[in-house]
Parts: C-alpha cells; structure tokens; sequence
C-alpha cells in the first residue's frame, strides 16, 4: 500500500495562533483576493484560471492548525 504525505503547512507559520485553526479558510480568502484582482487587472484569461485552480490546490493542501 501507498503511504501518504503529511500535508506541508503553507501558511501555518505566518498565521497568529489565533487564527491557525482556519488556515483553509484564510488561503481561501487570500486566494480570492488574488483571484479577483487577476479577473479584473490581467489582460489574458489564462491568469485568473490559473489563480483560481492554484487557490483550489492550495485549499485542499493546507491543513488547519491545533484547536485549543
């Protein structure tokens, strides 16, 4: 059988305790910005697909952190 990978922790670090435990859903709104500011100020669409399936990536790779 295949073993998995722990998950790597993106931005755990950089985030406050306080908030580690919605590390998803702050690389979810992070992504969102950055997906929304690429819709309106790229010139290719091809940028703001890519933003939006790395933001999707980047979802599902990120765990939450501890709750206390």
């Amino acid at each position: 059988m295949a073993r998995h990978a722990k998950p790597v922790a993106l931005i755990l670090p950089l985030l406050p305790k306080k908030v580690q435990p919605y590390a998803k859903a702050a690389v979810a709104t992070i992504g969102t910005l950055a997906g929304l500011a690429s819709l309106y100020l790229a010139d290719e669409p091809k940028v703001a697909v890519a933003v939006h399936v790395l933001t999707a990536l980047g979802v599902y790779a990120q765990p939450n952190g501890e709750s206390e």
